[in-house]
């Protein structure tokens, strides 16, 4: 019964050694049941200790099972691959995949109106494909490809657009609700800094001359 108590410990030991957390928890997980057969069976059960165990083999348990779902691989449509070689490479899959359920697809047609300067705009969006002409007073000032953001201003700053985004040939977009988008980076620091380099990115981008 001894030996229980000096594996379980070697479980222990090996749970301190290893640098990926769901090794460790696995690790620790074997040495609690092992130190939990110990404790049931000496000639009187310590129930108190028994207990704690269960406690901490419960919430152990509930991690790896945590680790395993954010391991599992993440698959993407051809479209949703595309939008993340095109401007979300910063992000890792499963950050992009995060920021996908949030997403609404739309398909705008030839000479459609996208953005109009002064209208409120409550998204912003992402030329997954076709172009766009981005018309200051009347006078287009910038073609906008796959790729390119659409209404990044209004969302850093809050102010209404002061520039029209009409489509020139079909254009398929992916977008994100304001305060949707914001919520969700206010709640995920990673995802927050990941986003604010890619809409940065997109911003020099466009100032570079064509």
């Amino acid at each position: 019964m001894v030996v229980l108590i000096h594996v379980a410990n070697v479980f222990y030991v090996l749970s301190y050694l290893v640098k990926d957390i769901l090794w460790l928890r696995l690790l620790t997980v074997l040495g609690g049941v092992l130190l939990m057969a110990y404790y049931v069976l000496l000639p009187t059960p310590l129930w108190a200790a028994i207990a704690w165990n269960v406690l901490f083999l419960a919430i152990n348990v509930w991690q790896i099972r945590i680790l395993l779902l954010e391991r599992r691989p993440v698959v993407f449509t051809p479209d949703e691959l595309r939008l993340h070689q095109l401007s979300f490479r910063a992000l890792t899959p499963r950050e992009f995949a995060k920021l996908l359920k949030l997403a609404r697809w739309d398909d705008i047609a030839a000479d459609v109106e996208i953005v109009h300067h002064g209208s409120v705009l409550d998204r912003v969006m992402v030329i997954a494909s076709g172009h766009a002409r981005v018309n200051v007073a009347g006078v287009e000032v910038k073609e906008l490809g796959p790729g390119r953001f659409v209404g990044e201003m209004s969302f850093l700053t809050g102010a209404p657009p002061n520039a029209d985004v009409v489509a020139i040939d079909p254009v398929r977009t992916a977008s994100w609700k304001q305060t949707e988008l914001r919520a969700a980076l206010r709640d995920n620091a990673e995802l927050r800094a990941a986003v604010q380099m890619v809409i940065g990115e997109d911003l020099v981008a466009k100032l570079r001359p064509a």
